[in-house]
């Protein structure tokens, strides 16, 4: 099976099974909000900030390690992947150990990250605590995940996630009309994560028999090295990825409140459905292009870069407009006009999200390049510079403020500084032509988005001006776009993709 039907495959699997896992999350929210309140929101998204931060126990290792597989897998080193599988199931077993040590050390100290604890929430030690246990355990299988990621057979991950997601929500939402109780609500997460993480490990171990076999050498020493010094790097991506995108939360609940932090919360389940969809694309296309990596020249590296960079300006800019335009009336529907935030609010929402998504496909080369290391004090920077403006402007301006911070620390670093490091040390060309393209793609989907912006005001309210909303939002940017783009080279192949004429390679 060649990349692109991998590609297509893998696609169908992973967005079926994440659409999927996406509604049923939003119909758990609908259910959650009615049985809880808008204060287990708030709590339910602080402490998924908190954990977010241990999070970085990790260090960076699943990347590198993912990146070292690449080779070993398209040679068919068997040797080498078990020795390398090894090494990976015995940092995350101490990964996973460590989160659970860490997490539950800072039980004592929860309320130093809210302004005002709610006295109407009982039993709130207890329930961070089984949020730790439920992310702590997910550590200790994730390994056979991957195996499956470099192998190109993650639609196998997706359908289990998918069935096992299903009946775990269905028993969620049951405890929630019949007993009013998180805690039920959390210990049921925790026994879908375990069921989840063995039914994986199971058909790990039984697509790839060799794992089981004795005599694992260890890791040689150069590749041992590379792991090493890539770790090193992404120690510092991590922290500053953290501080970055994992403390809105906190600060919201620190600056502003809690409930505050709940309404957040929701617009950023919204933008996780999408969220949803691009790491779909990433998994599906991440492995072929790391073959194609491993294998190819660099003119085909670059060609594949262009293309990749155009799919994502394309997808992330439609994206972007729904997410303006169907953003307010899509809450109101869904829980009621009194969950909305205020309309520059939702805007800050929608351009962070454009200029992170505009990341990805750098991100994701750069990755599967290995180009960890040069840029490894970048993240850091943009950390600093993102919680000191974030703190500062949330006294003044509140969550606006917060998220204005989010936004100028990408606008000061990463969006020239990862395009350099991966047209120079990846691509070995100049770095222009990706920033022209960039502002091209910019001024296109802002002019689209404030046209169909312009429509969609003036269609009626509820459910029926709503479909007309998504009808309008579907049509007119893709046109717009299809229009502007069609005498491109990216168009072409694109073209010959949707019809499977294309391939990633040629």
């Amino acid at each position: 099976m060649d990349a692109t039907k991998h590609i297509r495959k893998n696609l169908k699997f992973i967005l079926a099974s994440e659409l999927l896992i996406a509604a049923l999350k939003f119909v758990s929210r609908r259910v959650f909000v009615i049985a809880m309140g808008k204060e287990y929101l708030g709590l339910n998204g602080l402490f998924a900030d908190i954990l977010s931060m241990l999070s970085l126990a990790e260090l960076g290792f699943g990347v590198s390690i993912t990146y070292s597989l690449y080779r070993p897998v398209a040679q068919e080193d068997t040797e080498l992947i078990k020795s390398l599988v090894r090494l990976y199931r015995r940092v995350y077993h101490v990964v996973g150990w460590a989160v659970l040590a860490a997490g539950l050390a800072l039980t004592p100290f929860l309320d130093l990250f809210v302004k005002e604890m709610p006295e109407s929430i009982p039993n709130i030690p207890l329930i961070y605590a089984l949020t730790v246990v439920n992310t702590g355990v997910s550590y200790f299988w994730s390994y056979k995940s991957t195996l499956l990621f470099v192998y190109q057979k993650k639609y196998i991950d997706a359908a289990v996630r998918a069935i096992v997601a299903l009946l775990a929500t269905g028993a969620q939402v049951a405890a929630l009309l019949l007993t009013h109780s998180y805690v039920y609500y959390l210990c049921i997460a925790i026994a879908a994560t375990l069921v989840q993480n063995a039914v994986i490990s199971v058909e790990t171990g039984r697509l790839y028999p060799f794992l089981r076999e004795g005599g694992v050498r260890p890791v040689p020493a150069k590749v041992l090295g590379d792991i090493r010094r890539n770790v090193g790097a992404m120690i510092l991506h991590r922290v500053g990825a953290v501080a970055v995108f994992s403390t809105d939360n906190l600060l919201i609940s620190k600056f502003v409140g809690i409930e505050t932090t709940g309404l957040y919360s929701n617009y950023v389940m919204i933008r996780g459905l999408l969220t949803v969809v691009i790491n779909a694309i990433s998994n599906a296309v991440m492995p072929a292009l790391g073959n194609l990596t491993a294998t190819a020249g660099l003119e085909e590296k670059r060609t594949a870069f262009r293309r990749l960079n155009f799919c994502a300006a394309w997808l992330f800019g439609w994206m972007s407009i729904c997410l303006w335009c169907l953003y307010d009336p899509f809450i109101d529907l869904w829980l009621g006009k009194g969950y909305r935030l205020s309309l520059e609010t939702v805007l800050l929402i929608v351009v962070n999200f454009y200029m992170t998504s505009m990341r990805v496909p750098v991100a994701n080369t750069k990755s599967v390049m290995g180009l960890f290391w040069d840029e490894r004090y970048k993240s850091i920077f943009e950390a600093l510079v993102n919680l000191a403006v974030s703190i500062v402007l949330a006294r003044r301006w509140g969550i606006t403020g917060i998220l204005a911070g989010t936004l100028i620390s990408t606008a000061s670093m990463p969006f020239w500084i990862e395009p350099l490091g991966l047209y120079q040390h990846g691509l070995e060309q100049p770095a222009h032509e990706y920033f022209i393209r960039y502002l091209l793609h910019l001024a296109v989907t802002t002019t689209v988005g404030a046209a169909t912006k312009l429509l969609c005001g003036i269609m009626g309210g509820g459910i029926l001006g709503f479909a007309w909303r998504v009808l309008l939002c579907a049509a007119l940017p893709n046109a717009a776009f299809l229009a502007i783009y069609w005498k491109t080279p990216e168009m072409s192949f694109l073209k010959r993709l949707l019809t499977q004429r294309g391939s990633i390679e040629e």
